[in-house]
């Protein structure tokens, strides 16, 4: 019996080796990544403002027939439908969670008679799954650590609602032809053993 104890103890400590090394490496890019941020949100804001002009072309406002319906089509920024005329539109965090929006996901908004906003995805930006680490930034907002040491802002009522722990290995959802600094929470990968 000791013997068995022993190999669940060797297995444990083994574990906790391989995690710290793995941690470390992550701190390590995370630190190159926090060097190099202030230039590239920069050219990453640039860059999205063109794209969502650009967006903005394409899509609509409108009244529905029963003339108390009001109908507004338009880009998901992470937060808010943010419409031509600059009135935001805040998405529920619950949807988002449940839609997996990801930025640049088009809505459709329809503002009723009453006040009651109905939000649904009509069209889905390129995504791509990527495999992360859940983490905690220094403002206490669960965030999710790449191995390439990228940061992406989760939706916290996601983390929240599934009670995930920090370093909770997860696959995100970000946007493939954008570089963003959100992603959306695909699932929870779970641990062999």
């Amino acid at each position: 019996m000791p013997k068995k104890k022993n190999n669940t103890t060797l297995k444990a400590v083994e574990d906790m080796l391989w995690k710290i090394e793995s941690d470390a490496k992550r701190a390590k890019l995370i630190i190159q990544h926090v060097i190099e941020a202030w230039w590239w949100e920069i050219e990453i804001d640039l860059e999205n403002i063109a794209w969502l002009e650009a967006a903005a072309a394409k899509l609509w406002s409108w009244t529905e027939d029963d003339g108390n319906t009001t109908v507004v089509e338009w880009v998901y920024d992470w937060y808010f439908m943010v419409w031509s005329d600059k009135k935001k539109y805040p998405v529920p965090m619950n949807y988002s969670s449940k839609t997996k929006l990801i930025p640049g996901d088009v809505l459709k908004l329809r503002i009723m008679s009453d006040g009651k906003l109905i939000y649904k995805l009509i069209w889905q930006a390129n995504r791509t799954f990527v495999r992360a680490t859940l983490s905690k930034s220094d403002e206490n907002k669960f965030t999710a650590i790449t191995d390439d040491g990228e940061i992406y802002f989760l939706n916290q009522a996601a983390v929240s609602y599934f009670k995930w722990k920090t370093w909770d290995e997860l696959s995100v959802i970000i946007n493939a032809d954008w570089i963003w600094n959100f992603a959306a929470i695909e699932a929870l990968i779970p641990q062999a053993g």
